[in-house]
């Protein structure tokens, strides 16, 4: 859908419009758990309510991120740059994913390698951006043809320019020409991903939202013969470990 008359939408108005669709498909897979929970006989009923937990989980975190992109734009909050040990942090981010993937049946894979230096950058904005990203990406994942089985991998390595970052599936056809045209498309589409990848795609935007408040950005990138979106976060030179 496309906003009239020609008026582009605004960062804040495109950034609202994206959550409030990824909030309104939650509320629909709720509203769908609940009357099937109420039709399942009472022994298996507890399954079915962590399963509307889960879900519910999912939608806070995304609202959280967007909560945090807009106080970032708003100047109530900065980012505050540090050392960072990734292994724990994305460790922290799969546990946080755990749950909601296995309700999609998505299996996840953390790959990191044996040594990696620090990275400066803020661990609240970082995570929120990487929880952001993995919910599209298991959403995605658990629709793509070519997945059944496969793992999503939230991985880090050494790059060029940096520690390349991000989500990584055999499953979907990322390209940079399709996050391209979205950025493109950015302010006048309401969900200027869709080409991108499948089902609401807002943890995308706010991830990208995020990661502009610490010079980071998203690019599409290839690592272990999968595809994935990543960003390049700069290695705390002083810390390198050896």
């Amino acid at each position: 859908m496309q906003r009239s008359q020609g008026v582009k939408f605004n960062e804040q108005e495109q950034l609202f419009i994206s959550v409030a669709d990824g909030v309104n498909n939650t509320l629909l897979q709720l509203a769908m758990l609940s009357e099937q929970a109420q039709a399942l006989p009472a022994a298996d009923r507890p399954e079915q309510w962590r399963a509307v937990n889960d879900v519910a989980r999912s939608s806070l975190q995304l609202l959280e991120g967007y909560t945090l992109a807009m106080r970032l734009q708003g100047g109530t909050a900065t980012p505050e740059l540090e050392p960072l040990a990734l292994s724990s942090l994305l460790y922290d981010t799969m546990q946080q994913l755990g749950p909601y993937a296995k309700q999609l049946a998505v299996p996840l894979e953390l790959e990191l390698p044996g040594k990696l230096q620090p990275v400066m950058c803020d661990k609240a904005i970082l995570q929120s951006a990487l929880l952001s990203l993995g919910q599209v990406f298991i959403a995605a994942h658990s629709q793509a043809d070519d997945a059944p089985g496969q793992p999503l991998r939230l991985s880090a390595h050494r790059g060029r320019y940096g520690i390349v970052t991000g989500w990584y599936s055999n499953g979907l056809q990322l390209t940079a020409s399709a996050l391209l045209r979205a950025r493109k498309l950015g302010g006048w589409a309401q969900q200027p991903y869709g080409e991108l990848v499948s089902g609401p795609a807002s943890g995308v935007f706010i991830a990208e939202g995020l990661l502009s408040a610490v010079a980071g950005t998203l690019h599409v990138a290839r690592y272990h013969n999968a595809t994935g979106l990543a960003t390049t976060l700069p290695a705390c030179r002083q810390l390198q470990l050896v």
